[in-house]
């Protein structure tokens, strides 16, 4: 099948197997993606991309299902300033994922913060204050569930938190909110 998608802002076209894993067709474009070869297939969370914003196991999504998606891997994601916030907010709190999960954890909490914003402003603009109210983001059973992609336990769902409330924080001053 022919693919065409945009993988870290570059549009690419390509002809592979309709079944062939995303994480494998990343892996052969780039240098920068690597998966863990001790996977198995979604037993790590270390191949994590965001595909149309949300937050994806790589290895899970064959290749039609990417056709005419925004593919966001990490080597994309840490030229953002979305990524620098998540970063500062490491340094300041002292709390940062092991090496074999720091992308996947980081991407993960991109994820997070884009869809929040999104509900966020949706809400507002519908007055729904029954979605606003049940939709925190320093909920601890909200992080797990959207943490939980990802099985490294080298970091806490209390500092997760942490990072992501204070990353936030960075966002909302950088835009004015």
């Amino acid at each position: 099948m022919k693919l065409n998608c945009t993988i870290d802002g570059t549009q690419q076209s390509m002809v592979v197997n309709a079944n062939k894993p995303l994480n494998r067709i990343l892996e052969e474009l780039s240098d920068s993606f690597v998966r863990n070869h001790g996977c198995l297939d979604a037993g790590c969370g270390n191949c994590i991309v965001l595909i149309n914003g949300a937050a994806r196991l790589s290895c899970l999504i064959p290749a039609f299902r990417a056709n005419g998606a925004a593919i966001l891997t990490y080597a994309g994601f840490r030229k953002t300033r979305f990524c620098h916030d998540i970063e500062r907010a490491y340094a300041e709190t002292g709390i940062k994922p092991c090496s074999q999960c720091y992308a996947s954890k980081t991407i993960l909490i991109g994820g997070l913060l884009n869809r929040y914003d999104q509900t966020r402003a949706s809400s507002m603009i519908k007055g729904d204050a029954e979605n606003k109210a049940n939709y925190s983001i320093y909920s601890r059973d909200y992080l797990e569930r959207e943490m939980g992609i990802n099985i490294c336990k080298c970091t806490d769902i209390d500092d997760i938190a942490k990072v992501v409330e204070l990353a936030y924080t960075y966002r909302r001053q950088r835009s004015g909110r």
